[in-house]
C-alpha cells in the first residue's frame, strides 16, 4: 500500500460546512500530552490494520482520552 496523508481542518469559531485542507498543523502541548497523542495514534493504526473493511473507519481522541477537556480541539484519525 502506497503511503497516504492528508490534513483537514475546522477553524476554531468559524462556521464550516466542510473540513479545509491544511498545509500543516502545529500541537501545542505538554509532554503528556504528546505522549497521550501518540498512544491514541497508534492504537488507531492498530484496529484500522485488524479490520477487515477500513472504509468509513474513524476515531475521536476525544472519545479515547480519559483527561480530554471540552475547551480541547478534537483529533479525528481516518482510516485510508
Amino acid at each position: 500500500m502506497r503511503p497516504h496523508l492528508s490534513l483537514h481542518c475546522y477553524l476554531q469559531d468559524t462556521p464550516s460546512e466542510q473540513a479545509l485542507p491544511c498545509s500543516d498543523v502545529t500541537i501545542h502541548a505538554d509532554p503528556a500530552t504528546l505522549r497521550a497523542i501518540a498512544h491514541f495514534l497508534l492504537a488507531s493504526a492498530d484496529t484500522f490494520d485488524q479490520a477487515q473493511e477500513r472504509a468509513g473507519m474513524h476515531a475521536h481522541l476525544q472519545d479515547a482520552w480519559p483527561d480530554w477537556q471540552d475547551d480541547f480541539p478534537d483529533l479525528v484519525v481516518v482510516a485510508a
